[in-house]
């Protein structure tokens, strides 16, 4: 679904009756409008985030977002947060890409398209495994917003063991994630 460019539930449920054997295309289009129905309703703006991106616009920094979204999700995020819509420079999205997270593919084809070199990027992601990996991977700097570390406990342990590679920075909310770009020296 993530990969799907399916503009109504009815276009995706046509593509999921095919790897989806055991049920009827009228069952998997009543789910998909329910869901499709529940993730524009869902989206809501995280405190902080519109102000946080205009900081750091104001500096110059130039804002891309590479995310794992479906359509229902992209046009409520767009109607809820439209300021910070506006303030992102490129937006790769899975579901228009072909990719998703933590496919290099992804990360590439982006990296790629911006014609920045890896290096000169900072990933800031929530998740070790989707965002934190395949940035490294792929020469990106990396910040990771540890919003759950409850769901990141095997992950911690492995990165305090040198068993995965750390993240270049850790920050625990966005003003954390803010303050680290527009302190640092280079």
């Amino acid at each position: 679904m993530m990969i799907h460019p399916s503009e109504t539930p009815l276009a995706l449920a046509g593509a999921l009756n095919k790897i989806l054997p055991g049920r009827s295309e009228a069952e998997i289009k009543k789910s998909l409008e329910k869901l499709w129905e529940l993730q524009m309703a869902d989206v809501e703006e995280i405190d902080g985030a519109t102000s946080a991106l205009k900081s750091l616009k104001n500096e110059g920094i130039k804002l891309a977002v590479l995310s794992n979204i479906w359509r229902p999700f992209y046009e409520a995020f767009c109607r809820t947060c439209p300021q910070m819509v506006d303030l992102i420079d490129y937006k790769y999205l899975s579901y228009q890409v072909g990719y998703k997270k933590p496919n290099l593919q992804f990360f590439r084809y982006a990296l790629h398209k911006t014609g920045v070199p890896a290096n000169y990027c900072w990933m800031v992601g929530d998740t070790y495994e989707l965002d934190m990996a395949p940035a490294l991977k792929v020469g990106m700097r990396t910040i990771w917003l540890l919003n759950y570390p409850d769901r990141e406990k095997s992950t911690i342990a492995k990165l305090l063991r040198g068993e995965e590679r750390p993240p270049d920075w850790v920050a625990e909310d966005l003003h954390g994630i803010s303050s680290f770009l527009l302190n640092r020296e280079e």
